[in-house]
């Protein structure tokens, strides 16, 4: 049951239709809604408005179930729905059938029952539908097969559930319940490939789980296997610590035996190996992170996943130009990450002021949207990447993770 709980007599309710018709669509609402019948393709903002489009998201996240009217009127008005509701409603699903089954009038994917309204199941193809319907296939398949449907399934699951629809709270209920799905999937994935001795794919998929939930410890469990497997004790040895430091803050515990006798068998692999192999090498450092930024909350997201990067440390964090150049000597960051815009300034001058105290420094921006003109008065500062805010996050950790030689040879 999804989180909208519907109620008993909303699957109960009989439909008008017995049986399959013209005019099947396809159906993506995870990443950006995008609707496709015949040779038409139909967007976010191309559905008659804000309240069909919903309706319509509604009525995919139920796909082939009853939704009464009732409900929808309550969903779509957050429980204060005006008087005219009900013909309101009538009227939205009448605009969201001209788009969806156009002269089609009522025979089209959208169906009116007692009392309420449901999608044809067998009318439309939803990517939703394919990746539970995949994922719940490979939980029972043997193992080769198994990791066939979840790479299919996981290729679907690229972004976020209804990545379009942000403010309701309904949309929110059901990206956290699709995320809960995708990490189950990655960590079947990872403990599949495990099984296989396909250890580099199931090393990916647990770094994945890992940034997915930091707390899981059978996610952590499949990363420091997957690194040990691949031949890399060392980095195995540093997963088992990040994943100690983060449990022993978060939750006050330790990890469990599974990890612990993995962690044994780790120490005595690197004790056997020549001083240079045993120890990080030293070229490689611990990464220190400083952040510049004036949103508090961006910040905190940002530190969070920064303390999850083994070979990362967050050091700290400034809300303005002259905070963190004040701070830059003390904390000695290797990599700022930078906002284009701070309360009392640009970045770009701000950059220039740390550059100028610190010139082995390498600083990583944040732009709203990077023009060539940006990027050229960037490179000018000394600024080491330009990134746009709506960019990948492992874009940006890439970023922060390469070598400082440009740095270095100043």
């Amino acid at each position: 049951m999804n989180a909208l709980d519907l109620a008993l007599s909303e699957h109960t309710m009989p439909t008008d239709y017995t049986g399959p018709g013209p005019g099947r669509i396809d159906a993506k609402i995870i990443g950006p809604l995008l609707i496709r019948h015949g040779e038409t393709v139909l967007g976010y903002g191309e559905l008659g408005g804000p309240k069909p489009r919903q309706i319509l998201e509604l009525l995919l996240l139920n796909l082939g179930l009853p939704i009464s009217k009732n409900r929808l009127i309550d969903i779509l008005w957050a429980g204060q729905a005006p008087p005219e509701a009900l013909p309101t409603l009538e009227s939205y699903v009448s605009v969201l059938r001209r788009h969806l089954q156009p002269g089609r009038g009522k025979d089209g994917p959208v169906r009116t029952v007692t009392g309420g309204y449901m999608l044809d199941r067998s009318l439309v193809d939803l990517d939703l539908d394919r990746f539970e319907t995949l994922v719940r296939r490979a939980e029972t398949a043997v193992p080769q097969h198994a990791l066939e449907l979840l790479q299919e399934a996981l290729d679907l699951a690229s972004a976020p559930l209804l990545g379009d629809e942000l403010v309701p709270s309904w949309a929110e209920a059901e990206r956290t319940r699709h995320a809960a799905r995708v990490f189950h999937a990655r960590i079947l994935a990872a403990e599949t490939a495990l099984a296989l001795d396909m250890s580099q794919r199931a090393t990916i998929w647990a770094r994945q789980a890992v940034t997915d939930d930091p707390l899981s410890e059978q996610a952590w469990t499949a990363l420091v296997r997957g690194l040990e497997k691949i031949g890399k004790p060392t980095e195995a040895l540093r997963a088992f610590e990040q994943c100690r430091r983060i449990m022993d803050r978060e939750m006050g515990c330790a990890p469990g035996p599974a990890l612990r006798t993995i962690y044994a068998r780790l120490l005595e692999t690197t004790a056997d190996l020549p001083p240079h192999m045993a120890q990080p090498p030293a070229d490689s450092p611990e990464i220190r992170v400083m952040i510049i930024n004036r949103h508090r909350t961006i910040t905190e997201l940002m530190a969070c996943v920064l303390d999850r990067e083994p070979e990362l440390h967050y050091v700290g964090a400034a809300d303005s130009g002259q905070s963190g150049v004040d701070l830059v000597p003390e904390l000695a960051p290797d990599v700022v990450i930078l906002d284009d815009r701070l309360r009392d300034g640009d970045g770009i001058a701000a950059a220039s002021r740390i550059l100028a105290v610190a010139p082995r420094t390498r600083i990583v921006m944040l732009a709203g949207a990077p023009t060539p003109e940006a990027q050229r008065q960037a490179t000018a500062a000394g600024i080491s990447a330009l990134l746009p805010k709506e960019g990948s996050l492992a874009v940006l950790l890439d970023a922060v993770r390469r070598k400082t030689d440009e740095a270095a040879a100043r």
